[in-house]
């Protein structure tokens, strides 16, 4: 079974046999993202010349466009499952077009180094609401039929002892859309809850350690097994 991956390395690592798509072109964060992608793969958009890379993680880390061709298409076409991580409810936009945020984030300047002054001074970062997130996710599920839809959020970290609010809120948003339209969706934080938390996540709360890690595949490459 072929199976696509829409999220960041978090997920990458977690799932044995997916297609690799997503090294290949990103890692999204945000519903939009994932909307954009898709119908970039699916050829509902053109990504013009500058955010053929300024849109694509692997592009802007190679400085090298990203554009349509047969091949990927053909990797998201035969696949059966999408795994959709959704990390995030932030936007970076210029001229309607969502942005990978390492071209504007200013804690990731390395990679701020071919983004135009123009487009530094001009993009915008918006806040999604829930009510945007949950059409967005119907979106996508509606896009990505015939294949199958599996959501899966952040691990809902503490930090001095209390949740993150952004992080949480998100969590707790994506819970209630998938019991609401029966879309399945994995918590890491339920599947890993006999852990503590510094012993599956590293200490910047954005990458999980290698028990985080060795836990969360046994139980997703099980998981996938029921699907089918």
């Amino acid at each position: 079974m072929s199976i696509t991956l829409f999220g960041s390395c978090r997920i990458d690592k977690i799932i044995s046999n997916h297609n690799n798509l997503n090294n290949i072109i990103t890692y999204t964060h945000s519903t939009k993202e994932v909307i954009q992608l898709i119908n970039f793969l699916t050829r509902k958009i053109n990504i013009p010349p500058v955010f053929d890379i300024l849109c694509f993680r692997t592009a802007i880390k190679e400085n090298k466009p990203i554009t349509f061709n047969l091949d990927i298409n053909k990797l998201f076409i035969d696949s059966k499952l999408c795994i959709v991580e959704i990390c995030s409810s932030k936007l970076y936009v210029y001229n309607k077009i969502y942005l990978h945020h390492i071209c504007v984030d200013k804690r990731f300047s390395h990679y701020n180094i071919n983004t135009s002054k123009e487009i530094l001074d001009n993009y915008i970062m918006i806040q999604q609401a829930d009510d945007e997130i949950e059409n967005d996710i119907l979106e996508i599920k509606k896009l990505i039929k015939p294949r199958k839809l599996v959501l899966i959020t952040h691990y809902n970290s503490k930090m001095n002892g209390e949740y993150i609010p952004s992080r949480h809120n998100l969590i707790n948003c994506l819970t209630n859309i998938a019991l609401m339209h029966n879309i399945p969706l994995v918590n890491p934080t339920v599947v890993l809850r006999d852990y503590k938390q510094e012993d599956v996540m590293q200490s910047t709360l954005g990458h999980y350690t290698e028990l985080g890690i060795n836990k969360l595949s046994e139980y997703m490459n099980e998981y996938i097994k029921t699907i089918y």
